[in-house]
């Protein structure tokens, strides 16, 4: 591993990153209306650029990171970044609102109360768009299983090229296959720490816990997630398919609060920490058993196969003996 390399990738990643976040942080929560998202939105987007930015600067190269699409053999692959997500955030949000029942809702409430912490009646701008919110809720999960994820995908490779292109084959060199998804899933995790602690991005500021424990979780989840996404950039080569699995978790991952009921005495934003996004204690359990499981198997391979090596060099050494 090229400590010097990973180092300035860091810092120059975090410095470019926090440069546009803080900014964008502070505007949104100083302006909570349509600009003050649009603002903070388009920083948080900006921001994804800067690992990609940040391998260029440590010298890195990227031309070996498969910019060219590997459809031979991969097709499976593209499937699974794009419905992977969606399923397992499904099972999540199920789990979520089979515990807290109470949580679950239908008649837009969640939309509603959005639309009024921005000063705008989303709903009202439904109906006269011809909508009622069960359509809207339809249509949303539709551009989450079509073009949501090739859209956000071209987004997440400027991220997916820092982290899965360059960080995690650095850190293997030296580390092994659990501890670079810990390290590496840790880092990407601090990575937005400036949006969760200044805006409340992905929990909130009134949840259990709040600030520190959703920081923990969002690592938590970013490691499970930074696992599958190396997995998956190494069984294809290719950088577009974790930034295509990536870009689908980003479209899917705010659908399952359009279920939310709001009018419940604010439980609901003390619940976030526990889902019922994908990146909530109770709701990422479903991700985290099938990363367990697919590690395991990788892990298990590679054992095998130091064993198999091992033993090859035992024969040849013998033979030499002889």
């Amino acid at each position: 591993m090229d400590k010097k390399k990973v180092i300035v990738f860091v810092v120059v990643t975090y410095i470019l990153a926090w440069a546009v976040q803080i900014p964008a942080a502070l505007y949104a929560t100083a302006h909570p209306d349509m600009m003050g998202m649009s603002v903070f939105q388009i920083g948080a987007a900006a921001s994804m650029f800067a690992p990609l930015i940040a391998t260029l600067v440590a010298n890195h190269s990227i031309k070996g990171m498969g910019w060219l699409p590997k459809f031979r053999g991969n097709i499976k692959w593209i499937f699974f970044a794009v419905f992977f997500p969606i399923v397992i955030t499904a099972l999540g949000a199920a789990l979520f609102f089979l515990i807290f029942p109470d949580l679950f809702d239908t008649t837009g409430s969640y939309l509603a109360a959005q639309g009024e912490s921005m000063g705008v009646d989303l709903l009202a701008q439904l109906e006269e768009a011809g909508l009622d919110y069960k359509t809207y809720v339809i249509f949303m999960l539709v551009q989450c299983a079509t073009y949501a994820p090739i859209v956000n995908m071209f987004i997440a490779v400027g991220e997916e090229a820092g982290w899965r292109g360059f960080l995690y084959p650095e850190l293997k060199k030296e580390l092994g296959t659990v501890e670079t998804w810990i390290v590496g899933g840790t880092i990407w995790g601090t990575f937005h720490f400036p949006l969760m602690i200044i805006a409340g991005y992905e929990y909130g500021k009134d949840y259990l816990g709040a600030p520190v424990l959703g920081l923990v979780v969002f690592t938590v989840m970013c490691i499970a997630l930074g696992a599958l996404e190396n997995m998956i950039y190494e069984k294809t080569e290719s950088i577009w398919f974790p930034a295509l699995l990536h870009g689908s978790f980003n479209a899917i991952a705010t659908a399952p609060q359009a279920f939310l009921n709001v009018n419940s005495d604010g439980k609901s934003d003390r619940m976030f920490i526990f889902g019922p996004a994908p990146n909530g204690i109770i709701s990422m359990i479903p991700m985290l058993i099938v990363v367990a499981i697919l590690g395991y198997g990788i892990i298990k391979k590679e054992r095998a196969e130091v064993t198999d090596e091992d033993e090859a060099s035992e024969v040849i050494e013998t033979e030499a003996d002889e």
